[in-house]
């Protein structure tokens, strides 16, 4: 089977604490170096994000700067795609992926022609079982609702023409799905190599989290750029 190439894009703003596990895993990742590329944008931090994320450059990770926002981190990703890539990963900063992972997107994508767009489950971290509980009732949600959390995953030949709209600080991954939808059908494909932190649920509360979401999903796109995204540190 050809291996498909994929781009990670990773916005980092003040990561300081999570970034080298996240980028320690892409290191470690069972699929050949010359068929994926990792994009750090470090985006507006106040403390060490862009320092720790060059020690890890290298042939196949680059690390970029941008201004603050996650939309404008994404967008600057974006523009600097491999021509090889094949599909583009926007992955947290607190998002780890196992080293089978690529190889098990590969499998899921490989001769499909009708999807543009998607996303997987996530396991949660630390893994306990009330937050498993949890994670299990938020990826069944976003499978069904069509819509992401903490990885989505786009097909890379929609770019440049796909932009993230930088007027959006919360719900910037519901506009790019909708957008990439017009050009083809969203997949959810069941994992157990990707794990991301459950730091936003315990620091704003798990029930607040789903409501939030769910409130601020179902409105129309204009009313969305009125909400602002608390963060988690």
């Amino acid at each position: 089977m050809e291996k498909l190439f994929f781009s990670f894009v990773t916005p980092a703003h003040d990561e300081e604490k999570y970034l080298a596990n996240t980028l320690g895993h892409l290191k470690r990742l069972d699929y050949p170096a010359d068929r994926f590329e990792v994009i750090v944008v470090e985006n507006g931090s106040s403390d060490g994000t862009f320092a720790l994320a060059k020690t890890f450059e290298g042939p196949n990770l680059a690390v970029l700067q941008s201004g603050k926002g996650v939309s404008r981190a994404k967008n600057a990703g974006t523009d600097r795609l491999s021509a090889q890539s094949d599909w583009v990963i926007f992955l947290d900063a607190d998002t780890i992926v196992e080293p089978p992972f690529l190889n098990e997107l590969c499998k899921y994508l490989s001769g499909k022609k009708d999807i543009s767009v998607g996303t997987i489950s996530l396991r949660p971290l630390p893994d306990t079982l009330y937050a498993r509980a949890w994670f299990f009732v938020h990826n069944v949600g976003h499978m069904l609702s069509k819509t992401s959390f903490a990885i989505k995953i786009v097909r890379r030949s929609l770019f440049p023409s796909l932009r993230f709209d930088e007027a959006l600080v919360t719900a910037e991954d519901i506009h790019m799905i909708r957008q990439a939808q017009a050009h083809g059908k969203f997949f959810y494909m069941w994992t157990k190599s990707v794990a991301t932190s459950t730091r936003r649920f315990e620091k704003l509360g798990w029930w607040y989290v789903l409501f939030y979401w769910v409130f601020v999903a179902v409105l129309p796109e204009p009313w969305q750029k009125h909400f602002t995204y608390e963060e988690a540190r």
